[in-house]
């Protein structure tokens, strides 16, 4: 988003998939993991891990999701998280909050020093991991370490933000960045996108006396707020 404390223009988001289940969808990663697979043109072969979900349970998202019933399309990067973790067999299941996304970031390799990133896109308005998704389950498929698949997928991610940013750049000229939500609670990512941008000449902020999730949420309605009243 482009904005200032009254104002906001929503510049960049992830490309939507249909989330089957509403909340079971966030429950459950692996209906997330569906949705990604489908979307970029894959089936279950592609995602051995998943024939831990019973035939009927996954024929029935994949209908749900094939004819858009029941389901809300989502570009949140939690459930793209999610839908890597289950992927990778890591997590199936999230039995607290954000437990699969912090499995896939406990699972990533120490260094990410050479170890490169996968493929994505980016259009006009949006972030495009479909190609991301068909180089992981053939990396998965290869036998390369888990480790090493989360290490690049996090860097993938950095970099998809660090392309967003740039292409803002060049648009409004803004050179300050600040990343906040859920996801960046995530150190890894926290810390590649950090470097990264820094790298690229941006002057990046991140949370540190206010929670990057929920209550900095709570706190930014308050500064909206304040802001529009006073205009």
């Amino acid at each position: 988003m482009v904005c200032d404390a009254a104002d906001f223009e929503r510049r960049y988001h992830l490309r939507y998939v249909p989330l089957a289940g509403g909340d079971a969808g966030a429950r459950e990663p692996w209906r997330p993991a569906l949705a990604y697979l489908q979307d970029a043109g894959l089936d279950l072969c592609a995602a051995p891990a998943l024939e831990r979900v019973s035939e009927r349970r996954l024929r029935i998202v994949r209908q749900m999701i094939a004819g858009r019933v029941q389901t809300v399309p989502t570009s949140s990067c939690g459930r793209l998280f999610d839908a890597v973790s289950a992927i990778l067999d890591i997590c199936f299941e999230n039995r607290y909050e954000a437990e699969a996304a912090m499995e896939l970031e406990a699972a990533a390799c120490s260094t990410a020093l050479g170890l490169g990133s996968f493929g994505f896109d980016l259009s006009d308005d949006e972030i495009d991991f479909r190609q991301t998704f068909r180089e992981i389950t053939t990396a998965a498929r290869n036998g390369e370490p888990i480790a090493v698949i989360s290490a690049k997928f996090h860097s993938t991610l950095a970099r998809a933000i660090g392309a967003a940013c740039g292409a803002v750049r060049a648009r409004d000229g803004i050179r300050i960045v600040c990343l906040s939500g859920g996801s960046f609670q995530n150190m890894r990512l926290l810390e590649e996108t950090l470097a990264l941008l820094e790298g690229s000449g941006f002057e990046a902020f991140f949370p540190l006396e206010v929670p990057s999730n929920d209550g900095g949420l709570s706190l930014g309605q308050a500064l909206i707020a304040n802001a529009r009243m006073r205009h």
